[in-house]
């Protein structure tokens, strides 16, 4: 059975350490979630954008979790709980009440099973005067967002007697669809210019019932003239030429003025249908001019994003690829004024415009979403502790292996020098077998003779004993460069 146990035992060991050492020990991919949201303090609801990551030697994609639960506590208070799946982007939209109002400390909690992949103290946003609703407080980037600006006037250059002042109605256009573009007309005075005449042509756009010809439109009682454009181009140059002749005496120049500048068309923007927000029950029609899987959109208000959602765009027969959506229950009017849609979860793409969907919504604060904990590190540490101790596991079983091997060793060298001292004794008593007899030896030379086959079974078990050793420990070594 020794005997047997010498050969069969490193193999063994160095097959079940190899095992433990590139099976569970070698590295996989660390899942876990990533947390993105816009919360201010104050707001009756938390909606977290929650992204699901794998990643391995640095590179991530997205990861697919199933049923996750996402739980949080206001203040302390426990607030209710969400549980839903991440879908093949790996995004999920979580949506947890807060009737009291959410208040710090937020701490949040996503779990897969029994298993936390995050516990993170989430910042809140201050609310904001509805003055500084243009911008993106809080952001790191603090840009304007395209859309949010909607009713400040857009820059030109103008000159004459009456003053121009140019917006569009939703502050951004996306070709290659149709909006609205405003004209506010006045005198030098600040007179209305009522019934003024406006004409007004556009270099990579068509106005709509004009083409590309130049349009004439008649000022109402205020100075107000309104027009339809359709984006052929992502750069639109828009001119204006406006003139009063009730504001000049007979016999004197006509009052008249010019403005020209560019319209802000957004490259790539996924364009937001306004017929939809007028049923019974608004919906959200999306259309996007290029192929998307996708939109992802935050809808909030002046208490900041109340609900997030994903659309999910199809092909349809105009060339587009377009998705609708029903605004949830919950927008409710000052909760939902302004719709956020992006190309990618995270808004920062150049085609993420805040379409309004309301006629509050210049008093609103658009915020894109922002990066609110990182669970990754977390992650990754977890799944080095897994192969670590994987790889601990391996390493044990080869340090026991090296150990059996060296005693079964020195067991198998010991019972065969017993042997051959017994052999080596007998022979050199003189007692023979077969009737054969030999001279005795002298105990001088009896004991040099047993001195000498003693020697070398030992150094050679010692010998082979370090090789052993040596080849465990080489398997070792080699086993930590991963």
């Amino acid at each position: 059975m020794p005997n047997a146990a010498t050969y069969v035992l490193p193999a063994l060991g160095i097959g079940l350490a190899a095992l433990a050492i590139l099976g569970p020990g070698s590295p996989r991919m660390a899942t876990g979630v990533r947390v993105w949201g816009a919360p201010v303090a104050g707001s009756e609801a938390l909606a977290l954008r929650v992204e699901g990551v794998r990643r391995l030697h640095g590179a991530d994609d997205p990861a697919a979790i199933p049923q996750i639960e996402v739980s949080a506590t206001s203040a302390g208070s426990p607030l209710e709980r969400w549980t839903g799946s991440l879908g093949k982007d790996g995004i999920g939209e979580a949506l947890l009440r807060a009737p009291a109002g959410l208040r710090e400390p937020v701490t949040a909690r996503i779990a897969l099973g029994g298993d936390t992949l995050l516990e993170r103290q989430l910042p809140l946003l201050p609310p904001l005067p509805a003055a500084h609703a243009t911008a993106l407080p809080g952001a790191a980037h603090a840009t304007a967002l395209p859309g949010a600006a909607h009713a400040t006037a857009l820059p030109g250059a103008a000159h004459g007697e009456l003053r121009l002042q140019v917006t569009a109605a939703r502050g951004a256009l996306a070709a290659p669809f149709p909006e609205r573009v405003r004209v506010a007309m006045e005198t030098r005075d600040g007179t209305p210019a009522a019934g003024a005449r406006l004409e007004a042509s556009a270099v990579g756009a068509e106005i709509e019932g004009h083409g590309s010809d130049p349009a004439q439109i008649t000022a109402d009682a205020r100075g107000a003239a309104e027009l339809t454009l359709k984006p052929l181009a992502h750069t639109v140059e828009l001119t204006l030429r406006a003139t009063h002749p009730g504001s000049a005496p007979p016999g004197t120049r006509i009052a008249s003025g010019t403005w020209e500048g560019k319209l802000p068309v957004i490259p790539g923007a996924i364009w937001l249908d306004p017929g939809g927000l007028d049923r019974e029950r608004p919906e959200l029609r999306l259309i996007s001019p290029t192929p998307r899987p996708r939109a992802y959109v935050s809808i909030g208000g002046a208490r900041g994003r109340a609900v997030g959602t994903i659309v999910p765009l199809a092909a349809d027969g105009a060339g587009f690829f377009s998705g609708r959506v029903t605004l949830p229950d919950s927008a409710a009017p000052g909760e939902a004024d302004w719709a956020v849609v992006a190309s990618d979860p995270y808004e920062r793409g150049a085609g993420t415009v805040a379409w309004p969907i309301t006629s509050a919504a210049a008093s609103a604060s658009p915020r894109r979403v922002e990066l609110l904990a990182d669970g990754m590190p977390a992650a990754e540490a977890r799944e080095r502790a897994r192969a670590s101790h994987a790889r601990r596991a391996g390493l044990g079983v080869l340090a026991a292996s090296a150990v059996a091997q060296v005693l079964l060793l020195a067991l198998r060298s010991r019972t065969a020098r017993r042997r051959l001292e017994a052999h080596v004794a007998a022979a050199s008593g003189g007692d023979g077998k077969d009737g054969a007899h030999g001279a005795p030896l002298s105990r001088e030379d009896r004991d040099r003779l047993l001195a000498a086959v003693r020697a070398e079974p030992l150094l050679s078990a010692f010998a082979l004993a370090a090789l052993v050793g040596l080849s465990f420990a080489t398997v070792a070594a080699l086993a930590t460069f991963r």
